[in-house]
């Protein structure tokens, strides 16, 4: 199975999901998809959700939190849930007001795996 239909899968069975996307740490996207419906910038998104999570890990570093594995971010119309996958790559999810944070979550963990055996 691919990426894009993994990603899509996942975007699918979300609902309120926006886009889901396989991001690199340094800003650059593996592969992003958008529901329909929805217009998104995927390149400006990947770089500044690269520059979230760099900022986060560096806290957490600082903080001897040890290595952070999930992130959210709850904004007035978006939220992004996002997870590592390991050390070069994240999964980000982002989430419309209406959208339903606990499958979410779910769709998370489920496709973290698929993404992690195809990488």
């Amino acid at each position: 199975m691919t990426f894009q239909e993994i990603l899509t899968d996942a975007a699918n069975s979300v609902e309120g999901a926006m886009a889901v996307g396989l991001i690199g740490v340094d800003g650059i996207g593996v592969e992003t998809v958008v529901s329909d419906g929805h217009v998104l910038d995927t390149e400006a998104t990947e770089v500044e959700l690269a520059g979230l999570v760099g900022s986060v890990s560096r806290a957490a570093t600082a903080l001897r939190a040890g290595s952070v594995h999930d992130l959210f971010v709850e904004a007035e119309n978006q939220s992004y849930l996002i997870t590592f996958l390991d050390s070069d790559y994240f999964l980000a999810v982002m989430l419309g007001p209406k959208a339903n944070l606990g499958r979410a979550r779910f769709e998370v963990k489920r496709v973290s795996q698929r993404l992690r055996e195809n990488l």
